[in-house]
């Protein structure tokens, strides 16, 4: 399995309150719908440093593979749909993929 991680920054003029309110809802919507998504967290970053570099959040998305991920978004009308919604909210955005070697695991449900 591998992880789409993607650190993300609200547009000029944008809450923190409405940014995340759309990336979580609207934007989660379509996310959600992405064929082969088997798992979907999203963080609100509380404090980052240095302040000046600062996100407001950290998406994460499991699939299979990243050709799974990639053919996932690149596929239609999904790619359409994710393009022009993070128009609605975005102001910048990167992603990696990585896969995960965890070493004490979180608590269940976390």
């Amino acid at each position: 399995m591998i992880k789409r991680i993607s650190l993300v920054r609200r547009r000029d003029g944008m809450s923190r309150e409405e940014f995340f309110a759309h990336w979580t809802g609207p934007h989660a919507e379509i996310v959600r719908d992405l064929p082969g998504v088997l798992g979907l967290r999203f963080g609100k970053v509380q404090d980052w440093m240095p302040e000046a570099a600062a996100w407001d959040g950290v998406g994460e998305v499991w699939f299979a593979s990243v050709e799974a991920a990639e053919r996932a978004f690149a596929s239609e009308p999904h790619a359409v749909r994710l393009a022009e919604d993070r128009k609605k909210f975005l102001g910048e955005a990167q992603s990696c993929f990585v896969e995960e070697h965890t070493v004490v695991a979180p608590p269940e449900g976390r």
